[in-house]
C-alpha cells in the first residue's frame, strides 16, 4: 500500500477545493510538520541525533558501565549540548546542534517559514467571507458573498490530490465565483527561479483531476517582507529563460499547454507590513465581529515578532 493510500485510509480525503476544511486541521498540520521535520524540535537532524547518541554510548570510556551509568552519563551529555546552542535573547542568531525544548520554540516562532505557513493556514480558515473578499479584491475581480474554502500544504492534501511535481503553501478557493489563489508565502526570501511555472503545474494538475471547475480564475499572490517587481510577463520570461538553459531538468515546464495556462494567471505581491495595514482598516471601517477582532488582532501580534520585522534576515 502506497503512503497515500494509507494517509487516505486514516484521516481521509478531500475529493474537490470547494470541500469545507475545519481550522482545526491547521493543528493536525503543524503536528505533521514537526513529526516530519524534528530537526525543527531535536536542533540537528534524526539521523545525526541517533549516530551521536550511538558515538557517546560506546565510548571507550563507558565501556563496562551498567545501563543507569550509561544513561547518566549521556544525560548529562545531552544537557551540556543543549546549553551550548542555547540563545537567552529573542533575535539572537541560531547556533547549530541539539537544542532545548524552550530554543526549539524560539526558533519556530520568530525564524521558522514553515511554522508561519501553519499560522498563516489556521488565520485565513478562521477569516470570514468577507474578508477574504475586500482582501482579494485588491488584486483580481470577481462576485462577492460567496464561500471560501482554504487548504494548507499538508498529508490530507498532498494524498488527497496526488500532486507531487510542486509544494504550494496555501490555497483560497471560491467555488462559486470560480477563482483560485495561490498564497505564497515568503519568511523573508526571494521568489523560486521557477515557482511561477510550477503553480501552473499545480493549476494544470487540479483541472485535470477534478478540483476545480474549467475555467477558474487564478491568482498568485506572493506575500513577504519585499513586494515582487510586478510585471509578471519579465518574471515570466526569466523564468523561461531558466528553463531553457537547462531543457534536460525544466522539460515539463515548457510545454505549450503551460504557457497557456501563464496566459491566464495573475501575479500579485504584498508585503507583511501592507497585510497588517490592511487588517488595521478593516477593523477599523467595518463591524466585525469580537471573534474576528480577537483572530486579526492576534496575528498581527504573532506577524509583527517575526525576526523579519526586527533583523535583515
Amino acid at each position: 500500500m502506497k503512503a497515500a493510500e494509507k494517509y487516505r485510509r486514516v484521516f481521509g480525503s478531500i475529493h474537490h477545493l470547494k470541500d469545507q476544511i475545519s481550522w482545526t486541521t491547521g493543528l493536525t498540520n503543524m503536528v505533521e510538520f514537526l513529526a516530519w521535520e524534528p530537526k525543527q524540535i531535536l536542533g540537528i537532524t534524526k539521523k545525526q541525533y541517533v549516530r551521536q547518541i550511538i558515538e557517546w554510548a560506546t565510548d571507550p570510556e563507558l565501556a563496562g558501565k551498567d545501563v543507569e551509568e550509561i544513561e547518566h552519563a549521556i544525560i548529562k551529555k545531552l544537557t551540556a549540548k543543549m546549553h551550548e546552542s542555547e540563545r537567552l535573547e529573542t533575535y539572537s542568531t541560531q547556533r547549530i546542534g541539539i537544542c532545548h525544548p524552550r530554543e526549539a520554540t524560539r526558533r519556530v516562532m520568530f525564524f521558522s517559514e514553515e511554522y508561519l505557513n501553519k499560522e498563516f493556514d489556521i488565520f485565513l480558515s478562521l477569516c470570514s467571507d468577507t474578508y477574504l473578499d475586500l482582501f482579494y479584491q485588491q488584486f483580481i475581480t470577481f462576485k462577492s458573498n460567496e464561500t471560501w474554502s482554504t487548504h494548507g500544504n499538508s498529508g490530507l492534501f498532498e494524498a488527497s490530490t496526488a500532486l507531487k511535481a510542486m509544494y504550494m503553501d496555501n490555497l483560497a478557493y471560491n467555488h462559486q465565483s470560480n477563482v483560485l489563489i495561490a498564497n505564497e508565502l515568503k519568511f523573508n526570501g526571494r521568489k523560486n527561479p521557477d515557482q511561477i511555472l510550477k503553480y501552473c503545474v499545480m493549476y494544470e494538475h487540479l483541472l485535470e483531476n477534478g478540483f476545480i471547475d474549467k475555467g477558474t480564475k487564478f491568482l498568485l499572490l506572493f506575500i513577504g517582507g519585499d513586494a515582487l517587481e510586478y510585471n509578471k510577463q519579465r518574471l515570466v520570461d526569466r523564468e523561461l529563460a531558466l528553463c531553457h538553459k537547462r531543457p534536460k531538468k525544466y522539460q515539463h515546464l515548457l510545454r505549450q499547454e503551460l504557457l497557456e495556462i501563464v496566459d491566464h494567471l495573475q501575479v500579485a505581491s504584498l508585503t507583511w507590513s501592507s497585510l497588517i495595514a490592511f487588517n488595521d482598516r478593516y477593523l477599523a471601517e467595518n463591524d466585525v465581529c469580537q471573534v474576528e477582532q480577537k483572530l486579526l488582532q492576534g496575528f498581527r501580534q504573532s506577524l509583527q515578532s517575526k525576526s523579519f520585522m526586527h533583523l535583515a534576515v
